[in-house]
């Protein structure tokens, strides 16, 4: 069974055991809704807005479409079926980055027919998160969960709202939106729904529309588990501040220093983990302030190649054989033996770091970004894929040259895959195995348990590896916390072979990794770059990274804390917060 399944029983019993707290000081979880007037003053999608239809012509604030202050609790509960008509016909598409000539299809939503849940406190849930393979021909959709409540206006109606996001079909590129309607016992209005952000380099777009629907009420079989497993998914988020709350915490630390560098309008969300809190900003799209911050999906884009292929590569060492690393590719890839290049050497390790020796061009990105002519990246099926992974030839002994290339984490995936199945039987995932073993125990969200696949088996097939999962801030302050505060430890079990994750965060002088042609070291995935005295710090010292394609970063300091953001303006800058992060505690002893 795929992750996208992944039973909820699962998911209950481990979220229930969330280690991390809260506290009134710690900006709380979705909480009941207090006991407002029910009095909004509301003049975008009104209750006729969304009964009989209104003028579209752009999305609208998004502002109304948040939960207001001023809001009552639920009269009617949600469950059941929301069914869209009209999806792959209506709708408006602006395009502001990208081709503008899409084909029609583009403009349109996937088919829509999802179950959802409504918890006590006014929490509407979807049943099905994470990467959902839609029958459309462009678009996937992710569904994040929303709020319910009553505005006096809507003639007894209650209005709900909800987070989702668009993810272009065999890629990472993901656009994010919002949908809202009213709905009774006797049914419901249209719904509106807007997209006004986005975290891709290809395509910024604005897209909208109104929509007729379906309600199809029903209690669900797994409601209940729905529901207990959202409670436990709460319990377990990591303590959270807003940014600003930096600045008072810590004297003398200017907050705003950690939004620099990044242009505002290509930033997604970042955050700053320090002493057990998620210190996160808003999250701000072409029509205001999001509503649902906290599940607003950006991609992994490179992130994965440290955060799933390389945490799966210590799990395999810590759990099974120190010496997996070592193991070569050709024993466990057989299409390596069909390649122009000279796999008769090249380990685990050479593949991770991208020191195969097989390349055409040892130029920084040369080889990687050719989008157009290189099959591995228009190829959707494992066997084309693998082919094209492969298609490289020999130009220097493994080990030697780092040449920046997703396709070797493609075949060192493949690789961890079935050396997998040799310890666990035909039926074991790489992917659920570090779902398993590693996001689960973590109290990572239900979000990141699909990941993008080949086109086998209507996209289940073999995991890329090398790109292709969707965070959230709470996700990365987890994994980051997981990595450079915990050593790979959860509870005081070691789950990642401590050795293999010190040479990743440059924790041993004797294996500093592959030279990134003078500008710092790749090691098991992760990049990393040197700090000294010509840089203002009393002493040598290291900051590993994992990086995504369009702006995405992780940095790892040595003093534990951790800078992350998301954004789709290729900037990758994270000095600043290396500084600021200085005053809070000194990366040198």
């Amino acid at each position: 069974m795929k992750a996208l399944n992944k039973p909820l029983v699962i998911m209950l019993v481990l979220f229930l055991t969330a280690a991390c707290g809260s506290s009134a000081a710690l900006r709380a979880s979705p909480t009941a809704i207090a006991p407002g007037t029910g009095n909004v003053d509301r003049t975008l999608l009104s209750y006729d807005d969304l009964m009989n239809g209104f003028e579209i012509s752009s999305p609208v604030d998004e502002a109304a479409l948040t939960l207001p202050a001023e809001a009552a609790p639920p009269a009617h509960v949600f469950e059941g079926r929301l069914e869209l008509r009209g999806e792959n016909s209506s709708g408006e598409m602006r395009v502001l980055r990208g081709d503008p000539d899409q084909e029609p299809q583009v403009s349109h939503l996937p088919e829509f027919d999802f179950a959802f849940v409504q918890s006590e406190d006014g929490t509407l849930i979807p049943a099905q998160r994470g990467l959902i393979i839609a029958d459309h021909p462009y678009w996937n959709i992710i569904l994040e969960p929303g709020r319910v409540w009553q505005e006096n206006a809507d003639q007894g109606s209650t209005r709900a709202s909800f987070s989702f996001a668009l993810v272009w079909k065999g890629s990472n590129a993901t656009l994010n939106g919002t949908m809202t309607f009213l709905f009774d016992d006797r049914g419901i209005s249209k719904v509106w729904y807007q997209i006004t952000q986005e975290t891709t380099i290809s395509l910024s777009a604005d897209m909208w529309g109104l929509l007729d629907a379906v309600y199809h009420p029903g209690p669900l079989e797994d409601a209940d588990q729905l529901r207990e497993a959202f409670a436990g998914e709460l319990a377990g988020r990591f303590p959270s501040k807003p940014i600003e709350q930096l600045a008072q915490d810590y004297a003398g630390v200017d907050s705003s220093a950690f939004g620099r560098g990044v242009s505002p309008s290509s930033r997604t969300w970042y955050g700053f983990v320090v002493n057990g809190v998620n210190y996160v900003s808003g999250c701000q799209t072409r029509y205001g302030a999001y509503p649902y911050c906290d599940y607003m999906r950006a991609p992994s884009y490179s992130t994965a190649k440290s955060a799933f292929v390389s945490v799966a590569l210590m799990r395999l060492a810590q759990k099974y054989d120190p010496d997996v690393p070592d193991l070569l590719i050709k024993a466990y890839v057989p299409e390596a033996m069909d390649s122009p290049g000279d796999w008769s050497t090249v380990t685990f390790d050479h593949t991770v770091d991208m020191a195969t020796g097989n390349y055409r061009s040892a130029g920084f990105m040369v080889d990687e970004e050719n989008w157009d002519s290189d099959p591995f990246w228009s190829e959707e099926y494992y066997a084309e894929v693998i082919t094209a992974a492969f298609n490289w030839p020999h130009s220097a002994p493994p080990g030697t040259e780092w040449v920046y290339r997703t396709s070797d984490t493609f075949i060192v995936t493949r690789a961890l895959q079935n050396y997998l199945q040799a310890q666990e039987g035909p039926q074991a995932d790489i992917y659920e195995f570090v779902v398993d073993e590693v996001y689960i125990p973590l109290h990572v969200g239900p979000g990141a348990f699909s990941t993008l696949r080949t086109k086998d088996d209507d996209w289940q097939g073999q995991p890329y590896g090398g790109l292709g999962q969707w965070w959230i801030p709470d996700d990365l302050a987890k994994i980051a916390n997981f990595l450079n505060a915990n050593g790979g430890a959860v509870g005081g079990e070691q789950i990642l072979h401590p050795a293999l994750l010190a040479a990743a965060l440059q924790r041993d002088p004797a294996d500093r990794g592959v030279d990134r042609n003078g500008n710092g070291k790749y090691n098991n995935a992760f990049w990393a770059n040197s700090y000294g005295e010509s840089d203002g710090f009393d002493c040598e010292f290291w900051v590993p990274q994992m990086l995504g394609y369009s702006g995405i970063v992780v940095a790892l300091m040595p003093n534990g804390a951790r800078f992350y953001y998301a954004s789709d303006g290729r900037d990758f800058t994270w000095d600043t917060a290396v500084r600021e992060a200085n005053k809070i505690m000194a990366h040198c002893p």
